[in-house]
């Protein structure tokens, strides 16, 4: 008899575990209805967009209204513009409830071309490959000396392994001279320099700098020199001797 009573109790248990089961995949199911019932993604907002339009980057995307809010992956939405608009630099995804959606992005523009095979790629100051075109842009410098490596847009820039520290001195100083408002100003840089860094400015100097210099003391050093030449001097701009700048007529 006492073994028929344990035998009841332990089903009895069981039997209340398995509702406690039940009731908690109900009321799962509950919340997931109610999320997306409550949480539908009615409106899409972009913002921050000047070369690409709404249009594009809501493709670009993937998105649709009527998804929901909380179920979407912002990160596979992110990776899907970079891909796609080689010009956004980030991507901000927010959620406006009851049923917005934000998305912010920045642009970056060219600040230089790279001459290969496939024509002249424009990169960002950052080094990424942005797209090919046919002619330099007005105020882009060409970089000169060597070429990009299987280069496909949305990519960084690799132009081999001999010249990676070379680039990353490049992309200092278009950073630094966009800065000062100089960057405009210079034409060609040269990577096949083994020696220095040497680049033209002005469409009147040739500037060498050493590759290892402060990149921002010799920018503020070659606008000093400049400064007291005549508009019609043409020459050499040297800055390979530390704390000298020296100015070689043609």
């Amino acid at each position: 008899m006492a073994r028929t009573r344990h035998n009841h109790r332990r089903r009895r248990g069981r039997f209340t575990l398995l509702l406690k089961m039940l009731a908690f995949v109900v009321a799962a199911a509950a919340m997931l209805w109610a999320a997306a019932l409550f949480f539908r993604m009615d409106h899409i907002a972009v913002s921050g967009n000047e070369r690409y339009s709404e249009a594009e980057v809501l493709a670009a995307s993937g998105l649709q209204t009527g998804g929901n809010l909380y179920f979407l992956n912002k990160f596979d939405v992110k990776e899907a513009i970079f891909e796609q608009l080689p010009y956004v630099d980030t991507v901000k995804i927010n959620r406006k409830l009851p049923d917005t959606l934000l998305i912010e992005v920045s642009e970056c523009k060219a600040a230089a071309g790279v001459r290969s095979e496939t024509g002249l790629w424009l990169i960002s100051d950052h080094g990424k490959l942005l797209e090919t075109v046919e002619t330099p842009l007005l105020g882009c410098p060409t970089i000169i000396g060597a070429e990009p490596v299987e280069p496909r847009a949305t990519e960084s820039v690799d132009l081999g392994e001999d010249a990676a520290y070379r680039l990353s001195v490049v992309l200092t100083l278009l950073q630094e001279s966009e800065k000062r408002g100089m960057r405009e100003k210079i034409g060609e840089i040269d990577l096949g320099d083994d020696t220095a860094l040497s680049f033209t400015y002005l469409g009147r100097f040739t500037v060498r700098q050493p590759w290892t210099a402060d990149v921002s003391y010799k920018l503020e050093s070659l606008g000093t020199v400049v400064d007291y030449l005549e508009n019609n001097e043409t020459g050499r701009i040297d800055l390979m001797t530390e704390g000298k700048a020296s100015f070689i007529p043609e």
